[in-house]
């Protein structure tokens, strides 16, 4: 009998044990919930990942710095480079204009416009916009840390109503305002007029709005844009093409390189003081020619930010990315 009830008190406590294991793991996994809950509604997430930490933003204002206004990457900065990329007020990739070749009444209709950012993995969030009220836009944006120095974009979008688009085609503009580099222009792979071969073009203006749009050698041509459209950045070309849908530019000892998985639809802009007078601005945009209501859009992109060795290893990391889309992507 002895036996018995000691064998009995012995089960009641080690059940009283699992019970209260149990409680505690349920607590502490209501507190991550709390938390992710928290973390993927605010105004701002962190991710480290391989030798990047990158902040990610909605519209909302964030921190000492960022101001209101600014959405997708607010903060960039490598294990080789402590120094944002980026202007600390500002932001990089960050949707700036949504437009159909008529003025906008709204200038920065994406920035005003509320965001939604979640936060999807321990590498990735997801940037969230309902239909703009003018433009009728809604978009999603993913990132995704990929190390070691990469970040991986996926865009998607759908137009919920054409009467903003009254010529037929729908584009969108992401502006990155870089924080006084030495070195303003942006390079990419390209030809000049009556040129036959590619080779490094390094684009600059010379004033905001002066052949700041570069069209790649496969764009299907001109779009309308009214005399009075007011996004002058992407309707001033200049008479560079480039022939592979990457573009870089240099900051400190790095280099930061753009890369998207179609050149048809993009274009690349620029600005030598787009976000103040030692900041440029490395853009790009966004063409939908045909576009119909409720048919999603979008493309891929990578952002990769590394210590600077040649234009050729920029061009080469293009390379190897490229071959690790999907064919229909190419």
């Amino acid at each position: 009998m002895g036996i018995v009830m000691r064998a009995k008190r012995h089960f009641q406590e080690c059940l009283r044990y699992a019970v209260a294991v149990s409680a505690a793991a349920l607590f502490w996994l209501a507190v991550t919930a709390s938390a992710e809950t928290t973390a993927s509604s605010s105004g701002s997430v962190t991710i480290s990942a391989g030798d990047l930490t990158v902040t990610f933003v909605d519209n909302e204002a964030c921190g000492k710095e960022h101001r209101a206004g600014y959405n997708g990457i607010a903060r960039l900065t490598h294990a080789k480079q402590g120094e944002n990329v980026f202007v600390p007020a500002y932001a990089g990739f960050n949707l700036e204009h949504i437009f159909g070749g008529d003025v906008m009444p709204d200038l920065f209709e994406p920035r005003h416009h509320p965001m939604r950012l979640r936060r999807l993995s321990t590498s990735a969030v997801e940037l969230r916009q309902s239909p703009t009220p003018r433009s009728s836009v809604e978009s999603t944006t993913r990132f995704t840390l990929v190390p070691p120095h990469s970040i991986d974009v996926e865009f998607r979008c759908v137009a919920r109503d054409l009467t903003f688009f009254r010529h037929g085609y729908m584009g969108l503009f992401w502006a990155s305002y870089i924080h006084a580099p030495e070195d303003r222009r942006v390079h990419f792979l390209g030809r000049g007029s009556g040129e036959a071969m590619s080779r490094w073009i390094s684009a600059d203006s010379a004033r905001h709005g002066e052949a700041s749009t570069h069209r790649g050698l496969s764009d299907p041509g001109e779009v309308f844009f009214a005399p009075d459209f007011n996004a002058t950045l992407a309707s001033h070309f200049s008479e560079w093409r480039f022939s592979e849908p990457f573009f870089c530019g240099r900051f400190r000892n790095m280099i930061l390189i753009y890369m998207f998985d179609r050149a048809r639809d993009v274009r690349f802009s620029q600005s030598p003081n787009g976000g103040g007078e030692t900041n440029p601005a490395w853009d790009f945009q966004f063409l939908v020619r045909d576009v119909r209501v409720g048919t999603p859009y979008g493309y891929r992109a990578r952002v990769v930010y590394k210590p600077f060795v040649s234009f050729e290893d920029a061009a080469e990391e293009f390379r190897q990315w490229r071959k690790q889309l999907p064919l229909s992507e190419k």
